[in-house]
């Protein structure tokens, strides 16, 4: 009886090995296919842990610790940064993206404010539509962006100037998107100043474009298991909009020597025709416009700015940097002195506005005797100037003048107008005074030097010079030769 028991039992052993042996292989093919699996989810424990870290890094230091060192800290968010891609700060590459015609429009959205830049401008679009201008999705969303109809309608504006607004626009619809991230940038901004989440900037405002501002502080920043969300899967899109190479196709290509002064024709050429590829703006952070004019009416903004400068790309964008930059210093000088430190959106003498209507012309006022008095930076003037920037702008200014006072784009547009294309009671344009080596004393003959120049107002004179070396100093290059500086 016995045997036959320890006969039994080796049978049953017998076939539990078996059984077994065939689990094992299903367990050892199953674990196989769930490697990918794993591999996220220790991923996303780092992840995690860095999260963790960066909320309660302060308690893990010692008592002995430096509280006002935030190496630690910093060194935790680069750490997770780079865990999930970059912060995509990196040179733009626009090699990627399938309409080279909206590489421009990217880049100038792009300056709207400091955390978003045409890297991740273009990888946002890249993920919402692979560049597709026509795609519809759920919820209403439409274009390049995704845009819903509730957010398009905030922010879109008809920014290629068709005469209508439209999400399914290109250019509409990329301008819209970089002015709804920069709200939502500004707000997790504050929730970070406000220590209400947790998280690095970038991601803060990748979730909320996502999951929405409210949800991002709901739950307090950044997610548990945040891997496959929405940040992480558009910064891996930051590499392919980013320049890895010795060679920069987001620069000017241009040489080192400056350009020849252009010949008296180029006072009616066409805005940013003249010059190279590349506009001004990289040489002006906002940080720093603020600065340069801390009692600004804030109608004078800086976006307003830059959109100007990316349709006159030759301005800043003509030689070497430092003819570029003292283009750009004399520029704000000037405008510092014709709108009192960008004060000034309207003459304030408003018993001189009268004065301004040639009534010999064909096209007369017909916005009125005191329609065409100054506005706007540069402070334009006449009913003849209204007239020709407008016909180069696109714009009815003849008709609308007011448009210098209610647009910050078309105010600083009509500023660069003059700039590039008048020469005023010079013989050149400012633009080509100042890169042609004409000097800044050539470029307030040309805006005002039938009042200033010639010894009539040497006062005026010393004050737009003054301006001009506090800005080159600012912009770090030297204004030039003491005797080109007045006129």
């Amino acid at each position: 009886m016995a045997l036959r028991k320890a006969q039994a039992a080796r049978q049953a052993g017998s076939s539990i090995f078996k059984l077994d042996a065939s689990q094992l292989l299903w367990l050892v093919i199953s674990v196989v296919g769930l490697f990918p699996l794993i591999v996220l989810a220790m991923l996303a424990l780092i992840v995690l842990l860095i999260i963790f870290a960066m909320a309660g890094g302060s308690q893990m230091t010692s008592a002995s610790s430096d509280p006002s060192d935030t190496n630690g800290q910093n060194s935790r968010i680069n750490a997770l940064i780079e865990l999930s891609g970059g912060d995509g700060r990196g040179t733009f590459d626009p090699t990627n993206v399938p309409d080279q015609d909206l590489v421009a429009p990217i880049r100038a959205a792009a300056k709207k404010c400091d955390l978003l830049t045409p890297v991740i401008l273009a990888a946002q679009i890249d993920y919402a539509s692979a560049f597709d201008a026509d795609k519809e999705g759920p919820q209403g969303r439409k274009g390049l962006s995704q845009l819903t109809p509730e957010v398009f309608d905030e922010f879109g504006e008809d920014d290629d100037d068709s005469g209508e607004a439209s999400v399914l626009d290109a250019e509409d619809s990329i301008h819209a998107h970089a002015r709804y991230f920069c709200h939502l940038a500004d707000r997790t901004g504050q929730l970070l100043k406000e220590k209400k989440v947790v998280g690095d900037h970038l991601s803060l405002t990748l979730m909320a474009w996502d999951i929405g501002l409210e949800t991002v502080e709901a739950q307090g920043g950044m997610p548990v298991l945040a891997l496959g969300a929405y940040p992480f899967q558009v910064r891996g899109l930051f590499e392919k909009y980013t320049t890895t190479g010795d060679e920069n196709p987001d620069s000017d290509s241009t040489t080192d020597e400056p350009d020849p002064v252009p010949d008296d024709d180029t006072t009616t050429a066409p805005p940013g025709q003249d010059g190279s590829d590349d506009d001004g703006s990289a040489l002006l952070s906002e940080a720093e416009f603020v600065a340069m004019f801390p009692n600004r009416n804030s109608f004078y903004s800086y976006a307003g700015l830059t959109d100007a400068m990316a349709k006159f790309p030759a301005f800043a964008g003509t030689g070497d940097e430092q003819t570029r930059k003292r283009e750009l210093a004399a520029f704000l000088a000037n405008i510092n002195h014709e709108s009192g430190g960008l004060v000034h959106v309207e003459e304030i003498n408003q018993a001189a506005w009268g004065d301004y209507c040639d009534t010999s012309q064909p096209y007369g006022c017909p916005a009125g005797q005191t329609a065409y008095h100054g506005r706007g930076p540069i402070q334009l003037s006449w009913n003849t100037n209204y007239k020709a920037a407008g016909d180069a702008l696109g714009l009815d200014l003849l008709n609308e003048p007011d448009l210098v006072r209610n647009d910050a784009s078309v105010a600083w547009q009509t500023a660069l107008w003059f700039w590039m294309t008048q020469s005023g009671a010079g013989t050149m344009t400012a633009h080509s005074a100042i890169t042609g080596g004409g000097g800044f004393g050539e470029t307030i003959r040309t805006i005002n030097g039938a009042l200033e120049c010639g010894g009539r107002n040497p006062a005026q004179v010393q004050a737009r010079v003054d301006a001009y070396q506090r800005f080159a100093a600012g912009l770090g290059v030297d204004p030039g030769d003491e005797s080109t500086l007045r006129c």
